[in-house]
């Protein structure tokens, strides 16, 4: 399952927090009461618009969020050889002839 189908933002709910898709429960919320030590279970009662996998959908979106990005080598390439301090596309770069 990808979290991607059970999580959304939207600048009118919620202040665009990250929320569980068709509530108004932020993934904040939810791993604040998994964190407090609310069991699924528990939670599933309490909120019965939520399913095992909303819960599940919070902790992965919460885990991808926390990686970080994946850089390629052509972004590194990029990075470098456009923007690098010797490279002539960097502004701070001092160009022949030039003082």
């Amino acid at each position: 399952m990808d979290w991607r189908e059970r999580i959304v933002t939207n600048p009118g709910l919620l202040g665009g927090q990250p929320a569980v898709k068709g509530t108004r429960l932020s993934v904040a919320f939810i791993l604040d009461l998994l964190a407090a030590g609310s069991s699924e279970a528990s939670i599933l009662v309490g909120y019965s618009r939520l399913s095992v996998d909303d819960i599940r959908a919070c902790l992965r979106y919460a885990s991808a969020s926390l990686q970080p990005p994946v850089v390629t080598e052509i972004d590194a390439w990029i990075d470098e050889g456009l923007y690098g301090e010797n490279s002539q596309l960097n502004p701070k770069h001092k160009h022949r002839g030039t003082s």
